[in-house]
């Protein structure tokens, strides 16, 4: 499946993260920066998505477009930076958008593997 074209697309992103109790938290998520085939990075504050994938990695990443067309990424938590360039990037890149209080909110760049995209709707 072609996920990475879906991102390039204007849309809402959700992000679904568990703890280790089992508890569930979503939150609206911009679309990630892509690194290569398998690999993204999301710009992140110190919430409560942070603070679930620091007890569990596992992450589910769903990406809404036009028509109800988008994308689902099975994804691993695999690093996490607290300053660098990509940081600085992501922040940037909310600024030119606007939003300069988020922008100074974010504390994390987190780096996901993909596991597996399925599309929005069926497998």
């Amino acid at each position: 499946m072609d996920w990475k074209s879906f991102l390039s697309k204007e849309g809402i992103g959700i992000m679904g993260t568990s703890n280790s109790q089992g508890e569930v938290n979503l939150a609206i998520y911009s679309p990630p920066k892509i690194l290569d085939d398998n690999i993204v990075v999301f710009g992140a504050t110190h919430r409560v998505t942070y603070s679930y994938l620091t007890e569990n990695p596992k992450a589910m990443f769903m990406y809404i477009t036009d028509k109800w067309n988008g994308v689902r990424l099975k994804l691993k938590l695999i690093k996490v930076e607290k300053e660098g360039s990509m940081l600085e990037n992501i922040k940037n890149d909310f600024i030119k958008m606007g939003y300069n209080k988020l922008a100074e909110e974010i504390k994390y760049a987190l780096y996901f593997e993909v596991t597996n995209a399925y599309p929005l709707k069926g497998r």
